[in-house]
């Protein structure tokens, strides 16, 4: 539910007035989350404490970690400047359909359900991108939004499938999330400095990097964005694949869309065509699918 707030919330930012670049909104949002994690970065065992490993690998991981996630949420981010809202976070349950791909190259043995859950997932998406909503720029195809949606899904997969992986070398979870935050920060830092660069060298086509930045609204919903959907929902996400696999996860979380749809069409309007609530019912059903959610309790037990 936390997660499905974020692609509308975000997309109330782009359609405030002055509203930021997509640079500049993360590094914002970047140094707000930072602030949500500072008391556990003070503390003595910011990393995960007795029982964890705390070596170099530990930073390597992070930075793996924020690198796959500034793929995802950066992608996201600029794709709300070209679609709805709803839209990314349908595309962005793609990830339910690249996680198990990524897992069996990666020698994890994957349940042929799950694969039938992919192509279900897989369809969906073709099925939402022949969508005639709001967004449907091109004819009813997919448009540049959606591509990068798509993209940003393949990189979460990766951040999901990685976490997993790191939980099994014995980090901790939480301890990552806290680290993962601070690269984050610099990586969108970077960024968000290039854009102001950009616009004060005259590079054509550069925006104004904030224009409004006094609006009040913007700040309320970054910071709104940087303590639910980031601090608190990261924290629980993470503590749970310590427990749960990569591909599950994914199913668990096929739930964000149908939330973003219920946020998007109160607080933006938002409301898709009929083949969009077709695609998005496949790629959840497709999730579910994928996450033997149907299996028999006498298959789950063999």
């Amino acid at each position: 539910m936390a997660y499905g707030s974020l692609s509308v919330s975000l997309k109330l930012v782009f359609e405030s007035a002055g509203a930021p670049t997509a640079g500049v909104l993360g590094g914002v949002r970047g140094l707000m989350t930072i602030l949500c994690f500072a008391p556990m970065l003070m503390a003595k065992d910011s990393k995960g404490g007795e029982g964890f490993e705390t070596g170099a690998g530990f930073w390597r991981s992070a930075a793996e970690l924020a690198f796959w996630n500034l793929g995802n949420q950066g992608l996201c981010n600029v794709a709300l400047l070209f679609t709805d809202a709803t839209r990314v976070s349908f595309f962005t349950q793609a990830s339910i359909a690249f996680t198990p791909f990524i897992a069996s190259l990666g020698g994890d043995k994957v349940k042929s359900m799950t694969w039938l859950g992919c192509a279900l997932a897989f369809c969906g998406v073709a099925v939402l991108g022949m969508d005639g909503g709001a967004a449907a720029e091109l004819g009813g195809n997919f448009n540049l939004g959606d591509l990068l949606a798509l993209a940003g899904a393949a990189s979460y997969s990766m951040y999901v499938y990685r976490i997993g992986q790191f939980a099994k070398q014995g980090f901790s979870g939480q301890g990552l999330q806290v680290w993962k935050n601070v690269f984050l920060a610099a990586m969108y830092g970077g960024w968000m400095l290039y854009d102001v660069f950009a616009f004060t060298s005259g590079v054509p086509g550069a925006a104004v990097p904030w224009a409004g930045w006094q609006n009040l609204k913007i700040w309320v919903l970054l910071a709104f964005t940087a303590i639910v959907p980031g601090c608190l929902a990261d924290l629980g996400q993470a503590k749970g694949q310590e427990t749960v696999s990569a591909s599950e996860s994914s199913v668990l979380l096929a739930g964000e869309p149908l939330f973003a749809a219920v946020f998007g069409a109160v607080t933006l309007g938002e409301i898709l065509g009929p083949m969009g609530y077709v695609g998005g019912a496949l790629i959840v059903f497709g999730g579910l699918v994928a996450g033997d959610v149907f299996a028999s309790k006498k298959s789950l037990t063999k």
